[in-house]
């Protein structure tokens, strides 16, 4: 996945630590449309998510969604705009 960083012009030493062995979706299971991954946070507005349908993936800049949980002092772990629910409704969040 490094090459794939680099061609999507991110410097993966240039990075907060990150995993870059295998890409596993932290969409709910259900979920329509591509599949996403968080990587990495570059500030608190900014993060680095893979998203992939098929063969096809992309390294992409994203917000976070930030939405305020109902009842809990949390906020959603996602990126703005995703699918379905909101990481506190999830059970196996990858990172959050």
């Amino acid at each position: 996945m490094v090459r794939q960083l680099r061609n999507a012009g991110e410097d993966p030493a240039e990075l907060p630590p990150h995993e870059l062995e295998t890409a596993v979706c932290e969409l709910e299971a259900e979920h329509g449309g591509a599949h996403a991954d968080y990587l990495c946070e570059i500030d608190p507005r900014t993060q680095v998510w893979v998203r992939w349908e098929e063969d096809r993936h992309e390294f992409v800049r994203l917000a976070p969604c930030e939405t305020p949980a109902e009842f809990a002092d949390d906020v959603c772990r996602l990126f703005d705009g995703h699918a379905l629910g909101h990481s506190w409704e999830m059970d196996d969040m990858l990172h959050g």
